[in-house]
């Protein structure tokens, strides 16, 4: 794929004997929506978590516009990668501000580096959660916030540093219904004005619209089982193939994808 903004041939990452990742290629355009597919466990995260910075990978090469990524200071890969990931902020944020997480973004951790942050990052943070009704919670615990609210102060520490990549791992987890409504229509907001690359990591195919992306990446037991458009991977027999049990994908009302069994 010609423009390639992250590059990974071989890439795997191993815990003692078990591989979590193994042999990831994978070529991503610039500006190109993703959505990676899979059961949970397969690896999804992890692969998502190594290319924002925040794991290392054991194996292969990875690169970023051409760069290795062992060449590059992992706190600027941080910051092109807007990583939104509640499974990774509830674990090592829960205790901090919002304000605080929020500003994060801007250096990539949470320890912040004298004359980073201005007062001109604090009136952006601010009008980012006016836009989803949380400009009164700027100085909660971040574990005080419901699921979405959570996901909200994400999206909007990702945009503050104004990433080139937005990386997305599961945040439909634990919305009800009119939640993820209001989630997805948010998300799809952000990247039509932003126009990011964009990975969205999710194991629900009603999460998935073609309108939003380009391609689709099925992946099972940690590496790459097929890679395509959206259309060309969620055709039943593909899917049927790829979970290994008789599945039917159809297109519903609303241009969203739904998945049945048996049928």
């Amino acid at each position: 794929m010609d423009g390639s903004i992250i590059t990974a041939r071989g890439v795997g990452c191993q815990s003692g004997e078990r591989f979590l990742i193994k042999d990831i290629n994978w070529d991503i355009a610039e500006k190109s929506r993703w959505i990676i597919l899979g059961t949970n466990g397969c690896g999804k995260t992890t692969l998502l978590s190594i290319l924002a910075g925040y794991q290392e990978y054991s194996h292969g090469t990875l690169s970023y516009k051409g760069q290795s990524y062992r060449d590059l200071d992992i706190l600027e890969i941080r910051k092109k990668m807007g990583l939104i990931s509640n499974s990774y902020f509830d674990r090592i944020y829960q205790h901090e501000s919002v304000q605080d997480l929020l500003l994060s973004g801007l250096s990539g951790t949470l320890g912040l580096e004298d004359g980073c942050i201005t007062a001109a990052h604090v009136c952006k943070a601010k009008r980012l959660l006016k836009q989803v009704g949380l400009e009164d919670k700027l100085d909660y615990p971040y574990n005080w916030l419901s699921k979405g609210e959570r996901q909200n102060v994400l999206i909007s520490r990702a945009l503050l540093a104004q990433p080139e990549v937005m990386v997305l791992d599961e945040p439909m987890t634990g919305l009800d219904v009119v939640s993820k409504q209001k989630m997805m229509r948010f998300i799809q907001a952000v990247a039509e004005e932003q126009k990011h690359t964009m990975l969205y990591v999710t194991h629900h195919f009603e999460e998935i619209s073609p309108d939003l992306f380009d391609y689709c990446l099925l992946m099972r037991h940690g590496q790459i089982y097929q890679i395509g458009t959206v259309e060309e991977m969620l055709q039943s027999d593909v899917i049927s193939s790829f979970l290994r049990k008789k599945a039917t994908v159809s297109r519903m009302k609303n241009g969203y994808y739904q998945l049945e069994f048996g049928r």
